[in-house]
């Protein structure tokens, strides 16, 4: 998931922003004006969760930590982060995911959550 060069983040997560929009369009406009705040939640915790693997890929997710005369090995703050950003990602885009109606749900043939959660589309 490597940071595309040339782009600034704010440009990632507005790209980010626009691809759930295109997936939830057909949406009733009144649940799409109301879930409005959520896609922009999950745009940036997309991206945020980019940001931060590829941290972890470079730098590991654990680090050595000094303390006084004890030295001993922590989980970087990086991965903390990636952990409760994940979870919270998760949620957002079930949420996101229930918006759905049922019967666009069972035509489409593609599953809505993994749609949302995909990327590069």
């Amino acid at each position: 998931m490597a940071i595309i060069s040339g782009h600034s983040r704010e440009d990632r997560i507005k790209k980010e922003y626009n691809r759930l929009k295109r997936l939830l369009k057909e949406l009733p406009k009144e649940k799409l004006s109301a879930a409005d705040g959520v896609i922009k939640r999950v745009a940036f915790m997309a991206i945020t969760l980019e940001d931060l693997e590829d941290d972890i890929n470079d730098n590991g997710t654990v680090e050595e930590f000094t303390q006084g005369e004890n030295t001993y090995d922590r989980q970087r703050p990086a991965a903390t982060i990636y952990n409760a950003t994940i979870k919270n990602y998760t949620n957002a885009c079930k949420q996101l995911t229930d918006l759905i109606p049922a019967e666009k749900k069972k035509t489409d043939g593609n599953d809505p959550f993994q749609k949302i959660m995909g990327r590069g589309g």
